[in-house]
Formats: structure tokens, sequence, C-alpha cells
């Protein structure tokens, strides 16, 4: 069974109401099946709010994720962000 690496480069970020956020996530594996991406609120436990098994873009109302499995990453967008937005949003590949 091979090693999987999951990178995130951004620390804290900051963004003006209803202005857009973006974060990227790449990884290293040799056995891909899916790629989770999670909001962790302040206190709480992480909760999924996207998941993609095949290439290409994903959206869900104001948030857009788009894997690359080429590449071997992933984008996570959120546009128009409110202050309930105010998390950590983590990925992970299964």
């Amino acid at each position: 069974m091979g090693q999987t690496t999951v990178t995130q480069q951004e620390g804290q970020v900051t963004v003006k109401q209803r202005h857009t956020f973006q974060t990227t996530c790449t990884y290293q594996t040799s056995n891909f099946y899916a790629l989770h991406w999670y909001q962790q609120r302040t206190g709480q436990a992480p909760q999924r709010i996207s998941y993609q098994v095949a290439a290409g873009s994903k959206r869900n109302g104001r948030l857009t994720t788009l894997l690359n499995t080429t590449g071997k990453y992933s984008l996570l967008q959120l546009e128009e962000v409110e202050v309930s937005d105010s998390a950590l949003y983590l990925c992970a590949v299964q």
C-alpha cells in the first residue's frame, strides 16, 4: 500500500465580505479514489462540504471545487463570503 501526502500551503487568510476566497490542496498518491473538502468551525467537528471522484469542477451554491487528477491538485473557491464562513477548510484524499 503506497503512501499518500496531502499539502495545503495557506495559513490564515483574511477575506473581505462579499469577496471570493480560494485555497488549494495538492496531493501525491498511487491509489486515488476521492478528494474531500471539510469545513471546521471553531469548537466543532469537521463537516464535509464537497467531494469528487473524477476530474472537473463541481458547484454547489457559492462553493465551487475543481479537481485536476493529472496535476494532482484541487481548488476550493467560495464566492460572496460571509462572516459565517469563517472556518478552517481542510482537504483529505481517499
